[in-house]
């Protein structure tokens, strides 16, 4: 994962991202989270501020601690938040909040029900998307490449243990890109696979111009 090296130019490719972070404030806004007493937010992942920039306007006077694992200060400086943890989320003590929210990063996290308990004992409200199973299948077909993202079924399970309500739904977004090429430049400034060396020649027979990501979004209260 070492993404962060271009994240001068990650929101140009982030296509999909964005589009993940529009929806995922739009399933907020419709699930009356914006309604709710939120006078403090933890974010996990925050990356160069796509979600945040987009929620913050419905919590203008909210505190407001944000996380990455890598050192985004400088991609965050026009957003008004307290404070900023540089961390692995897997090893934070997570902040107590009123709401806890997370776009387009659970699919990283290798122990998800440690993460999700931990979220769990420092809040009532969790908000977030992933990645879901059959994600970028075209890159896992072509290179044998893949996380090891888990179904809707499966994050499902684990945060029934911890929120008494747990509302999602799913989607497949598909981008045509004008090239193969095109294809593999967006994956490699965006992240999003686990894309990291492969050979020349797997390259070369890379034909597809199209990516499919599936994508699944949850509202977890307690």
């Amino acid at each position: 994962m070492n993404f962060n090296k271009h994240y001068n130019v990650y929101e140009k490719y982030s296509l999909a991202q964005k589009q993940v972070a529009k929806n995922l404030l739009d399933y907020m806004g419709k699930s009356n989270i914006f309604n709710t007493q939120i006078n403090s937010i933890f974010e996990i992942g925050c990356g160069t501020g796509i979600f945040t920039k987009e929620y913050r306007k419905y919590f203008l006077h909210s505190d407001l601690i944000l996380n990455d694992i890598f050192d985004v200060r400088e991609f965050i400086k026009d957003i008004d938040y307290n404070i900023f943890i540089q961390e692995n989320i897997e090893e934070l003590d997570i902040p107590k909040s009123d709401l806890v929210v997370s776009s387009s990063v659970f699919q990283w996290i290798k122990d998800k029900d440690s993460l999700i308990r931990n979220i769990a004992e420092n809040t009532d409200n969790l908000c977030f998307s992933s990645y879901v199973s059959g994600n970028l299948i075209e890159i896992k077909n072509h290179f044998d490449i893949s996380l090891d993202y888990l179904n809707i079924e499966e994050f499902k399970e684990i945060l029934k243990k911890y929120f008494s309500s747990v509302k999602y739904y799913s989607e497949t977004i598909k981008l045509d890109f004008e090239d193969p090429m095109a294809v593999l430049k967006h994956l490699k400034y965006t992240g999003v696979t686990g894309f990291q060396k492969t050979s020349i020649s797997k390259i070369k027979t890379f034909k597809n111009n199209i990516l499919t990501y599936e994508v699944a979004y949850f509202i977890c209260k307690k």
